[in-house]
């Protein structure tokens, strides 16, 4: 059974994405500070402790996994100049833990030939009104991204950058918007991206909104 390891499946996209592969016979292992169905390691991604502690636990108990999905992510919105919410807590959680985790994880990535999915945005290729700050995170998550796949093109590893636009999800509170994406078609396109011969690198992939319908 192949193993992967979801940060935040405990709930929206990343708890999609798990019921998806766990019906498709992987062993799926939550990363969060809540539980889920799956088994659970505790991971405060905002906490540096916590971060090296599942770190930690995942060299010495999950040290053959086939797949890294780093979802978790937060999403406080204001204008600028208007900013009142912890920015750092923000870059924390969306970007540095996650890079904290890939560094101490890479020699296991390589030799597991592992795939490492980034679910990023699409506020990480371009502007919106009142997500600076957020946006500037995720703009920081794509370019970890793209120089990781420099960094690993001749290694047998796929690095794929997932963008999806507006879906409904808990970074808004869990208030679901009309007209917004229903995550379990999000996590299909995961699935088919990882179902793929290891010879396919979808190295990036942007899903927007339609609007119009």
């Amino acid at each position: 059974m192949k193993r992967v390891l979801i940060t935040g499946a405990s709930s929206g996209l990343g708890l999609e994405i798990g019921k998806l592969l766990q019906k498709n016979e992987f062993e799926v292992i939550n990363l969060s500070r809540k539980p889920s169905s799956f088994e659970n390691v505790k991971l405060d991604l905002s906490n540096s402790e916590s971060v090296k502690n599942v770190i930690r636990v995942i060299k010495k108990n999950y040290s053959n996994f086939e797949v890294l999905i780093l979802n978790s992510g937060i999403m406080p919105l204001a204008r600028v100049g208007e900013i009142e919410f912890d920015i750092e807590e923000m870059f924390k959680v969306n970007i540095t833990a996650n890079i904290k985790i890939v560094n101490e994880l890479l020699e296991l990535i390589k030799k597991n030939k592992s795939d490492v999915v980034f679910i990023g945005s699409t506020a990480a290729l371009k502007g919106y009104e009142n997500h600076a700050a957020y946006c500037a995170s995720k703009h920081a998550v794509n370019g970890f991204v793209k120089s990781l796949q420099v960094e690993l093109v001749n290694e047998p590893v796929r690095v794929i950058g997932f963008h999806p636009g507006g879906f409904n999800s808990n970074l808004r509170g869990g208030i679901i918007k009309e007209g917004y994406m229903d995550p379990k078609y999000l996590a299909s396109m995961v699935l088919n991206i990882l179902e793929l011969p290891k010879n396919i690198e979808v190295s990036e992939i942007v899903i927007n909104r339609k609007k119009a319908v």
